[in-house]
C-alpha cells in the first residue's frame, strides 16, 4: 500500500467536490491515508440531491467524521454560476488549505472548476478508479497509485446500501478441518450424491418438525456423510429418522456450512493481507428493500459478491440465479463489482457459459478445494 509520503495529492483540509451518480472517486479521494479533509464541500445540482445524501452516508460509514456542507448549483451549464458557488467555498474555508476533486459532475462543471482552480492557485485532482490512480493535475500531471481502503460496508454505503447484519468471526479451530474434509467428501460422486440425499430431508424437516424419517436405501457415503454432521453436531440418525437439534443446526446442515467454509477461506485472505475486507451472511436494505447475501469482500476498492449453492440447480433455476446475480452485484458495488457463484454440485454446460457471458464467475465441484487460490487471482484480474 502507498504510504502517504508517496501521495501526489498534498493534505488538504478542505475538498471541493462536484456530486455525481458515482461515489467511489470522491470518496476515495477523502480516504488516502495522512490525506483525509476535516471538511467537504459538495457542489450539487438539482437532479444530485439524493446522491449527495448517498455521498454523505458513504463518508459517514468509512468513518470519517469530517464536516459536510451542501452547495445548491441550480444549473451544471452556467459558468459564472459555477465561479460564484466556488468562490464562496474558498471565502468560507478562510484561508485554510483547499483543493478540489474534479472526478464528479458533468463535463462542464469539470472544465470551469478546473479554470477557477488554475486561476486561484487551489491544487486540483482527479480520481482515476479505472486505472487505480489518483493524479494531480497541474502543467505536469504527478500520478501515484490508489491505495487499497475501502470496506465493504463502505462500498455498500457508496451505492445506497445499509449493512444491517454481517458477519466476519473467525470459524472455531476445531471445526475448520471437518469443513475441508467435509468439502473434499462432498465434491465427490459419492458424496454429491449423499450430499442430495441430506438436503432434501433437511429440507423435508423444515416442512415437518426437526425430525424427519428417512426412507433412504442403506449407503455407506451416506453413513460417512452423516458422520460429519454428527461430529459437528448438528444431525443425528436413529432408528430411520434423522434429527436435528434445533433450527440453526438444520439450516446448517442444508447449506450454510458451505457458506462457512467460505467465510473461513475469506478470513484467511484477509490476515494474508490479500483481500482489504470481507463479510459473510450479510443483510442490507435500501428503499426499504431487503437483500441477503453469502459473501462479500472487497479488493483494490472493489467489491466482489459470493453466492454459494450445495443444492442442485435445475435449468430454469440456475438461469434465473445468473440474471439475478448480473443485476444484483453491479447495484450493490457499481461498475466495478463482481459476481461469482460457488456451487459444492456441477453446473450444466449452457449455465456455466450464459455465466461466461454475463461476466459471472463460476467456481464448482473440486475446483472449490482450491478457492482460496481461486479467489486470490480472481480479486486481481477482475
Amino acid at each position: 500500500m502507498p504510504d502517504a509520503g508517496s501521495m501526489a495529492i498534498p493534505a488538504l483540509k478542505n475538498h471541493i467536490v462536484l456530486v455525481s451518480g458515482q461515489a467511489l472517486p470522491t470518496l476515495l479521494g477523502a480516504s488516502l491515508p495522512g490525506r483525509e479533509p476535516s471538511h467537504i464541500h459538495a457542489v450539487v445540482t438539482p437532479a444530485m440531491q439524493k446522491a449527495a445524501g448517498l455521498l454523505q452516508q458513504a463518508l459517514n460509514a468509512r468513518g470519517r467524521q469530517c464536516a459536510f456542507t451542501e452547495y445548491a448549483l441550480v444549473s451544471d451549464t452556467g459558468q459564472e454560476a459555477m465561479y460564484s458557488v466556488l468562490n464562496s467555498i474558498y471565502e468560507a474555508c478562510g484561508g485554510e488549505s483547499l483543493g478540489i476533486n474534479l472526478t464528479g459532475g458533468t463535463k462542464l462543471m469539470a472544465l470551469a472548476a478546473a479554470e477557477w482552480a488554475s486561476a486561484y492557485d487551489v491544487p486540483a485532482f482527479y480520481i482515476d478508479t479505472a486505472g487505480e490512480q489518483a493524479i494531480l493535475i497541474g502543467r505536469e500531471w504527478q500520478h501515484s497509485p490508489l491505495p487499497d481502503v475501502l470496506t465493504v460496508r463502505g462500498l455498500l454505503a457508496a451505492n445506497g446500501f445499509l449493512v444491517e447484519q454481517s458477519d466476519s468471526t473467525p470459524v472455531p479451530p476445531p471445526r475448520r478441518s471437518l469443513l475441508a474434509r467435509l468439502l473434499d467428501f462432498t465434491c465427490s460422486p459419492r458424496g454429491e450424491k449423499a450430499l442430495g440425499r441430506l438436503n432434501y430431508l433437511a429440507q423435508k424437516a423444515l416442512e415437518g418438525g426437526l425430525c424427519v424419517r428417512d426412507e433412504g436405501p442403506e449407503d455407506a457415503a451416506w453413513d460417512e456423510l452423516l458422520a460429519f454432521f454428527s461430529e459437528a453436531g448438528m444431525a443425528q440418525a436413529e432408528a430411520g429418522y434423522v434429527a436435528f437439534p434445533d433450527e440453526a443446526a438444520r439450516s446448517w446442515c442444508n447449506g450454510l456450512w458451505f457458506e462457512e467454509y467460505v467465510k473461513m477461506t475469506l478470513y484467511h485472505l484477509k490476515a494474508k493481507q490479500r483481500i482489504h475486507d470481507f463479510a459473510s451472511s450479510v443483510t442490507v436494505r435500501r428503499d426499504g428493500v431487503l437483500n441477503e447475501l453469502d459473501a462479500l469482500f472487497t479488493a483494490r476498492n472493489r467489491l466482489f459478491t459470493i453466492e454459494c449453492k450445495t443444492t442442485a440447480m435445475p435449468l430454469n433455476r440456475a438461469a434465473s440465479f445468473l440474471y439475478k446475480a448480473d443485476s444484483l452485484h453491479d447495484r450493490l458495488g457499481g461498475v466495478f463489482a463482481r459476481a461469482m457463484l460457488c456451487s459444492v454440485r456441477p453446473l450444466a454446460s449452457k449455465d456455466r457459459e450464459r455465466a461466461r457471458s454475463m461476466g459471472v464467475c463460476i467456481v464448482c465441484g473440486r475446483d472449490l478445494l482450491s478457492l482460496e487460490e481461486k479467489l486470490s487471482a480472481w480479486s486481481k484480474q477482475a
